[in-house]
C-alpha cells in the first residue's frame, strides 16, 4: 500500500491547510516543499521535527534572526542537468550560488547553538560545499553573468578588449576631428553587427572613406565604418569570439564540478527548505498562538480548546486580529483513547459534528507532518493510519451510488485500520433505509471497537446511541443546542447523547399541532422521554457552565488584582533598595570629601622635624584605619577583591562606569580607559555604588 493510502489527507483537506501554512514561508524553495508534506510514519522523526520547532522558538525569543533569503525553486531544472545532462541557465547557476552563500550562513549560526541540538543538527546536516560556493562566486554574479574572476585567460581577454575598444574609441574621435563632422547626421558613435560604425548623409557617402554595414528605413542615413578603425575592428572581433570561447571552457569546467557534487546540492536544497519549513512553524507558536503537540506514546489523543484549521482564516492570512478570529470559533475538547477509545457524536444537522471530525483528522495529519495545531494544549500519538468517510462523494468512475461510495471507503478503514489508527466516520448508517443502517452502523463501530480502533463517528440514527451505553470503552457525546433559541451551540459535550430537535423545531417554527401529536405517537415512548431528558440534562449543563464562567471570571478578576498589588510591592521594595543606596553613595562621597581635607594638609607634616612627623603620620594611619574598618569600607573591600578585568566598575570623580582593563592589588590600583586615555586609578577611585541619575 502507498504511504498516502492509510491517510485521508484528500477528505480532510489536508492540501488548504498546506497552502495556508506556505504562506508563512520566506522562500519559493521551501514552499515547493511544503504542498509535498507527509505524514511521518515514524515516531522517533515525528518526535525530532516537533522538537525542531521547539528550539526554534526558544532561538528566536532569544533575539535570533534567521539569515534566510527567498530562494528560487531549482530543483527541476538541478534535476535535469543531473539526470539527463541538460545544462542550466546562467540563471540558475546564480540562484544555486545564493543557495550555498545562504547554507554557509545556516552552518556558522547553528554551530553556535549548543544548547539547541536538533537545531545544530540541521546545521550539520547541510553539505559543507565551501569551496564549490567561492568557485561559483568567483564564476557567476548575481544576474548569471560570467564574472572575469572566473579565470586568468578571461580576465586577460576582457582587459584586451577594454584597451582595443578605447583604441577604437580615440581613433574615431581623431577621425570625427578631421573635419568630417559636416557629412555627418550625428557624431554619435553607432555599433551595426559588433562593428562601430558613424552615421553618415547619403549624399557625402564617398566624403567618408569606409565600409558601409547598413541603411536606415528611411534611406537618410548610411551606417559607415571608417578605414581608420577596421584592422582594430578586427582585433575587437577576434577578442570577443575569444571571450565567447573561454566562457564556454568556464562553464563546461564548472558544470563538471556542480554534477559532481550533485547529491550534496540536492541535499543543500532540501535543508534549506526545511530549515525554512521550521522557522515558519515556529512563527506560527508565537505570532498566530498555535502550540507544538506532545507525542503520546500510547496512542492517547487529548485536545484542549482545538479549533479547525481551515475556519480561522484570518489568522493564517494575518488579515485580522487574532483574539477577534478566536471569538468567531467555538472551540472544543477530547479525550480518546482513555478512558474510551470510540466516541460517538449525535445532535441536530448544521451542529458542527462534521466540524469536529474534520477537525480532529486535520489536526492529527498537522501534528504527524510536524506541524503546530491551533489548540491550548494537544497531545496525540504518531498513527499508522487515518480513515475517514466525511461528505456525500458519489464515485461515478466506479457507477456506485452515494451509500455504496460510503461503504467503499468505510470497507478499507476495516480491512486496514489497526489500535493505532484514527478512524472518522461522518453520518454513520444514514443514505439508506434507517432501520438497516442503524443495524450496519452499530456492527461496524462494534468490529471497529473490538479491535480497539481511535473511531470518532457522527450519526443521527438513535439505536448508534445505545452503543455507548452498552459498550465499556466507547462514549456518547452530542453537539450542545439552545432549544429554546432554537440556534446550535457548536459546542461538544461529552457524557450524554445528543437530541435530534426535529419535533422541537418543528413546534418553534409553527408546524400544526395535530401533526406534531401523531408524530409522537408514533414514535417509541423510550425515545421521546429520552428526547425530553436529554433536553433537560442540556438546559441544567449550559447554567452550570454559566456559572462556572462567572466563578472563572471572579478567579481571573481576583488573580489580576493579587499580581497588580505584588507588582507593587516590588516597585516599592525596589524603590527602597535605590533609595538606601543613594543614601549610602552620598555618606560615601562625604567620607571621601573629609579625608581628603584632611589628608592634604597632614601631609605636609610627615617631613617635620620629630615629634610632628611622626604624630602626622599616626593621624594618617587613624583616618586610613577609620574608613577601612566602616561598614562602608568594609564592603568596598569586600567588592574590591571580586573585580576582574573586563568587569564594569563606577567612578564618582568622573560619574560613568568604565571598563577594567587591568589590576595591580600590590600597589591597589585599577587601569580604566577614560575616553581614549587609559589611567591608574587607586582603589578609593572606585565605587559599587551609582548613583540614580548617572
Amino acid at each position: 500500500m502507498p504511504v498516502e493510502a492509510s491517510f485521508a489527507t484528500a477528505a480532510l483537506e489536508f492540501s488548504q491547510v498546506l497552502e495556508r501554512f506556505s504562506r508563512w514561508l520566506i522562500s519559493p524553495l521551501a514552499r515547493a516543499r511544503v504542498m509535498q508534506l507527509r505524514p511521518f510514519r515514524d515516531q522517533a522523526r515525528m518526535e525530532r521535527a516537533l522538537q525542531q520547532v521547539r528550539e526554534m522558538v526558544a532561538w528566536l525569543e532569544g533575539g535570533a534572526r534567521l539569515p534566510m533569503v527567498a530562494l528560487s525553486d531549482v530543483r527541476e531544472p538541478l534535476d535535469r542537468f543531473l539526470d539527463h545532462g541538460t545544462a542550466p541557465t546562467a540563471a540558475v547557476l546564480s540562484e544555486l550560488a545564493r543557495a550555498l552563500r545562504t547554507s554557509s550562513r545556516m552552518q556558522r549560526v547553528f554551530s553556535e547553538t549548543p544548547d539547541l541540538p536538533e537545531l545544530t543538527r540541521l546545521g550539520a546536516l547541510l553539505p559543507d560545499l565551501e569551496c564549490l560556493r567561492t568557485r561559483l562566486d568567483e564564476t557567476i554574479d548575481d544576474q548569471g553573468e560570467v564574472l572575469s574572476s572566473a579565470s586568468p585567460a578571461l580576465a586577460r581577454i576582457r582587459n584586451d578588449i577594454t584597451d582595443t575598444e578605447r583604441d577604437i574609441q580615440v581613433r574615431l574621435d581623431r577621425f570625427l576631428r578631421s573635419g568630417v563632422q559636416k557629412y555627418l547626421q550625428s557624431t554619435q558613435v553607432a555599433w551595426r553587427n559588433d562593428r562601430p560604425v558613424l552615421q553618415v548623409k547619403p549624399e557625402h557617402r564617398r566624403q567618408v572613406p569606409g565600409i558601409v554595414h547598413d541603411r536606415s528605413q528611411s534611406g537618410q542615413t548610411v551606417f559607415v565604418e571608417p578605414e581608420t578603425v577596421v584592422e582594430v575592428a578586427n582585433r575587437l572581433t577576434e577578442l570577443r569570439a575569444d571571450e565567447r570561447a573561454e566562457i564556454q571552457r568556464v562553464i563546461a569546467e564548472l558544470l563538471r564540478t556542480l554534477h559532481a557534487h550533485g547529491e550534496d546540492l540536492v541535499r543543500t536544497l532540501e535543508g534549506l527548505a526545511w530549515i525554512d519549513s521550521v522557522h515558519a512553524r515556529a512563527r506560527l507558536v508565537r505570532e498566530a498562538g498555535f502550540v507544538v503537540p506532545v507525542v503520546s506514546g500510547d496512542c492517547v489523543l487529548h485536545l484542549r480548546d482545538a479549533r479547525h484549521p481551515l475556519l480561522i482564516d484570518g489568522i493564517w492570512y494575518q488579515s485580522a486580529e487574532r483574539d477577534a478570529v478566536l471569538a468567531r470559533t467555538v472551540p472544543f475538547d477530547l479525550d480518546l483513547g482513555d478512558p474510551y477509545t470510540t466516541l460517538v457524536v449525535t445532535g441536530p444537522n448544521t451542529g458542527g459534528k462534521t466540524v469536529v471530525l474534520k477537525a480532529t483528522g486535520l489536526i492529527a495529519l498537522m501534528a504527524q507532518c510536524g506541524l503546530p495545531v491551533p489548540c491550548a494544549h494537544a497531545m496525540l500519538p504518531c498513527l499508522d493510519g487515518i480513515w475517514a468517510d466525511i461528505g456525500d462523494e458519489q464515485a461515478i468512475e466506479q457507477s456506485l451510488s452515494t451509500f455504496s461510495s460510503h461503504l467503499v471507503r468505510i470497507q478499507d478503514a476495516l480491512a486496514h485500520a489497526t489500535a493505532n489508527s484514527l478512524v472518522l466516520l461522518d453520518e454513520l448508517g444514514a443514505g439508506t433505509d434507517p432501520e438497516e443502517g442503524s443495524a450496519l452502523g452499530y456492527s461496524i463501530l462494534d468490529a471497529l471497537h473490538a479491535r480497539g480502533v481511535r473511531v470518532i463517528a457522527s450519526t443521527h440514527l438513535s439505536k448508534l446511541k445505545d452503543f455507548a451505553y452498552e459498550r465499556e470503552g466507547a462514549e456518547n457525546g452530542s453537539m450542545a443546542f439552545d432549544p429554546d433559541l432554537l440556534r446550535p451551540l457548536y459546542r461538544l459535550d461529552v457524557g450524554i447523547p445528543g437530541a435530534s430537535q426535529a419535533l422541537h423545531i418543528a413546534k418553534v417554527v409553527g408546524l400544526d399541532e395535530a401533526i406534531l401529536a401523531e408524530a409522537r405517537s408514533l414514535l417509541v415512548e423510550r425515545d421521546t422521554r429520552l428526547e425530553e431528558v436529554i433536553a433537560n440534562v442540556q438546559r441544567t449543563r449550559r447554567a452550570a457552565e454559566e456559572h462556572r464562567r462567572q466563578a472563572e471570571e471572579s478567579v481571573r478578576r481576583a488573580a489580576g488584582e493579587a499580581k497588580e498589588l505584588q507588582q507593587k510591592t516590588e516597585e516599592v521594595e525596589r524603590r527602597e533598595t535605590w533609595i538606601r543606596e543613594e543614601a549610602e553613595h552620598f555618606v560615601d562621597e562625604e567620607l571621601r570629601a573629609a579625608r581628603e581635607l584632611l589628608v592634604e594638609p597632614l601631609k605636609q607634616f610627615v617631613n617635620a622635624p620629630s615629634p610632628y612627623d611622626e604624630r602626622a603620620r599616626g593621624v594618617l594611619r587613624l583616618i586610613e584605619g577609620l574608613l577601612q574598618r566602616s561598614s562602608l569600607g568594609r564592603r568596598r573591600e569586600k567588592y574590591l577583591e571580586s573585580v576582574k578585568k573586563g568587569h564594569m566598575v563606577y567612578v564618582p570623580r568622573f560619574r560613568r562606569r568604565c571598563e577594567v582593563k587591568k589590576i595591580d592589588r600590590k600597589r591597589r590600583t585599577i587601569s580604566v580607559d577614560i575616553g581614549a586615555v587609559r589611567m591608574d586609578l587607586p582603589f578609593d577611585d572606585i565605587s559599587w555604588l551609582q548613583p540614580l541619575d548617572s
